[in-house]
């Protein structure tokens, strides 16, 4: 007996255009459920959607079947493994490739399906095109003229993504007070006349803090040496620059402190500890700036933290989808975490280079933002998916940090940082 032939190794073509087709289907069901539509109807719909793209799946379900496999958890609905067989989704997908035919069912489902399709691929293009989703929904409004989809699916689409007003409101946002501490080593970055004397004031003003930096001391990092004793002498052997990290990254752990961002802690420690390395291999930035504006980088999660249930739960489950958390974001909300991120540093009365590299880290390519081009470089190297992957980004953030793909590649979080992560 032969067996079964190995099957054919899956491209980044076909992964990529999955992906397309999950954000897709994510997006065609915030229209059908605001439109009523019946449960076998949005079915129908899902397959359609996982297979509009004929060079991934029609012609190729053995294919299809491996890559929704290695995408989507089990549990999701067994509807997914049978679309390579979806009959009906066929008469959805001639409609769709041809306006104008099909039954009425297979007409209305295709609309929506070619506006997904439409809006997906315009968010693709926000670094070319640089629209925000607002206009994006505008302009697809052209396509009711044209034929393309039905007003209804538009509207439906505009209705059922307002932003919950109270979410773009700092009144109603849990911000802390910037810890004293951070403050201090802040102003010591920016002091060329600053030394080992004022660290040690600084960490002397949080017993938490200080016991950290006397850990961090008398740990293995630093080698089997006589254990210290003082803070003075703690901080002496690590350094003005080390000493600066370690107090800035306990006291603005507090900030982090609810249980949802504790996520949002470890990764924010990860993107200030690379910052800092390609601040140092960059030479434009200071990369003891670098590092403070990577831990603050993602602040605006204490944002997101004032959604009523309902709304985060929306967002949520549009990142469960395949839809990536600032592309959800965007979406629903109009804005981003990074945009709320700046508001809470100026408010914070922190640095303009910093809050603008806050609010661009996602979208460097808005600003001449040196320091916003190493965050979004940070988030590359740290493995994050909060945003789509793009190529106009990534070569963007390198002209603007003077720096080579080869210059990065090899960046991976110090000894330091994942002892900081750990603590």
């Amino acid at each position: 007996m032969q067996p079964d032939p190995k099957p054919a190794p899956v491209s980044l073509r076909d992964a990529a255009g999955l992906v397309h087709c999950r954000r897709t289907a994510a997006v065609a069901r915030l229209i059908a459920h605001h439109l009523f539509l019946q449960p076998e109807e949005k079915d129908l719909l899902d397959a359609a959607c996982f297979l509009h793209h004929g060079s991934i799946g029609v012609g190729a379900p053995k294919r299809l079947e491996r890559l929704l496999a290695d995408i989507f958890p089990k549990d999701e609905p067994a509807l997914l493994a049978r679309a390579p067989i979806s009959v009906g989704a066929r008469g959805v997908l001639n409609a769709y490739a041809v306006p104008g035919t099909g039954t009425a069912l297979e007409l209305r489902l295709a609309g929506i399906l070619r506006l997904a399709d439409a809006f997906d691929q315009n968010m693709e293009a926000q670094p070319i095109d640089g629209e925000e989703v607002g206009e994006i929904l505008e302009r697809l409004r052209g396509g009711v003229e044209a034929g393309l989809w039905p007003e209804e699916a538009i509207d439906a689409l505009v209705q059922s993504t307002l932003p919950p007003p109270i979410v773009g409101q700092p009144g109603s946002w849990r911000v802390p007070v910037f810890p004293e501490a951070a403050l201090r080593t802040l102003h010591l970055m920016r002091d060329p006349r600053a030394g080992i004397a004022d660290v040690v004031k600084a960490a002397s003003l949080d017993p938490a803090l200080a016991g950290l930096v006397m850990r961090l001391a008398n740990s293995a990092l630093f080698g089997r040496r006589a254990a210290v004793s003082t803070l003075s002498k703690a901080i002496g052997r690590l350094g003005f620059a080390t000493s600066q990290k370690v107090i800035t990254s306990a006291a603005l752990r507090a900030v982090f402190d609810p249980p949802k961002l504790r996520k949002v802690w470890r990764h924010s420690l990860e993107v200030a500890d690379l910052s800092e390395q390609l601040a140092g291999r960059a030479g434009a930035v200071d990369p003891a700036e670098a590092y403070l504006v990577g831990l603050l980088h993602d602040v605006g999660q204490i944002a997101l933290l004032s959604m009523a249930l309902y709304d985060s739960a929306r967002i949520e489950g549009l990142v469960r989808a395949g839809c990536n958390p600032v592309y959800a974001e965007s979406l629903l909300l109009r804005t981003d975490h990074a945009a709320f991120g700046a508001r809470i540093a100026a408010a914070w009365r922190l640095p303009e280079s910093m809050v603008a590299a806050i609010r661009q880290h996602h979208r460097p390519e808005k600003e001449g933002s040196t320091l916003a081009c190493l965050l979004y470089l940070a988030e590359q190297l740290s493995g994050s998916e909060e945003d789509l992957p793009s190529i106009v980004r990534l070569d963007v953030s390198l002209k603007g940090a003077g720096l080579a793909w080869e210059d990065v590649a090899n960046c991976t979080i110090s000894a330091l940082g994942s002892w900081l992560a750990a603590a």
